[in-house]
């Protein structure tokens, strides 16, 4: 009884905080004024998780408006992907949907977070409720999440049907998913450009370092065979008004004198300029980091099975003193 007492409170708590969040995005569409803006500024760099090896690029764009209110000058960012990103240049006028504080939806606490812009209170013109949610459901979410449904429906009916095999069945799914997982972020290389090539001059922004595979926030993995270097490239594609960053990932010491600020150049697709690779960086680091797990592997399954042997030796030679006694 206490037990379900406690999760109507804290499922109470969750609705009595989201119920005005949900509601302000929605009136933003509804009610919200429109407002001038410009952007103030761009910015492209490479984000690398702490304690993985998995990285991503973002992009954003910060835009200002003036309060009707006070009349100060306010910021936002918008995460944009990179097609989006280029489309706006410093300075360019714009128009966001703003939310006044009287178009509020009547909840309580909606006005306190209001005041500290807790609550959805502007976007851009053209925007609306949830759309960050339907951009973050990309092709490889949706095609991870089918895959996933079919198993669990697969699994359900075998288990129903209780057919034979439904624990060796379950075993190869988690052993599967779990290895899937593993190496879903493993550093490969990024897209060799192919197409209509082209060259530009252009400097590092930043280098992070890929050192160990496999490690997690309470393991530090395996030490690769072939650190991997994740270098953004930043430069002026022809035909561009604004730098677009790029990313590859090369061999640790393929490129000599390789430090944030450096000259380099790279070969780029003309109709996707952030595929691009760094000229005379090498790759091998896919194929040396995958023979080295797996050398590795066998190590220990080696040392494994050794031990296994000397304490079965050895518990064998036990038995054997004792049964002279």
């Amino acid at each position: 009884m206490l037990r379900a007492f406690i999760w109507i409170v804290l499922l109470c708590g969750v609705a009595l905080f989201a119920a005005p969040m949900v509601l302000a995005s929605l009136y933003l569409d509804q009610r919200g004024v429109e407002l001038t803006g410009h952007v103030y500024s761009k910015s492209e760099y490479v984000q690398l998780l702490r304690g993985t090896w998995s990285w991503s690029r973002r992009s954003e764009v910060t835009f200002e408006y003036t309060l009707p209110e006070t009349g100060g000058v306010s910021f936002f960012n918008v995460a944009m992907e990179p097609e989006k990103y280029d489309e706006y240049h410093k300075g360019q006028t714009v128009k966001v949907h703003y939310l006044r504080r009287e178009d509020i939806p009547k909840l309580p606490g909606a006005d306190a977070m209001w005041q500290i812009r807790l609550l959805p209170h502007v976007r851009l013109a053209g925007q609306h409720a949830f759309a960050g949610l339907q951009a973050a459901m990309s092709p490889q979410l949706k095609l991870g999440a089918a895959v996933v449904i079919a198993i669990v429906l697969l699994l359900w009916t075998w288990r129903r049907s209780k057919l034979p095999g439904f624990a060796w069945a379950m075993g190869v799914c988690i052993v599967c998913g779990i290895i899937a997982m593993m190496f879903y972020d493993f550093p490969r290389s990024t897209p060799r450009p192919v197409g209509e090539l082209r060259v530009a001059a252009g400097k590092v922004k930043s280098i992070e370092r890929i050192d160990e595979l496999l490690n997690t926030n309470r393991s530090r993995g395996l030490e690769a065979h072939q650190p991997v270097d994740v270098v953004g490239v930043e430069f002026v594609p022809q035909g561009f008004h604004d730098s677009v960053l790029a990313v590859d990932l090369v061999d640790r010491g393929s490129i000599q004198g390789l430090v944030e600020g450096a000259p380099v150049e790279v070969d780029y697709e003309a109709a996707r300029p952030r595929t691009a690779w760094l000229r005379t960086a090498t790759r091998t680091f896919p194929r040396r980091n995958l023979i080295g797990i797996g050398e590795d592997g066998m190590l220990y399954i080696g040392l494994l099975i050794g031990g296994l042997l000397l304490c079965q030796l050895i518990g064998k030679g036990v038995k054997r003193l004792l049964t002279r006694r």
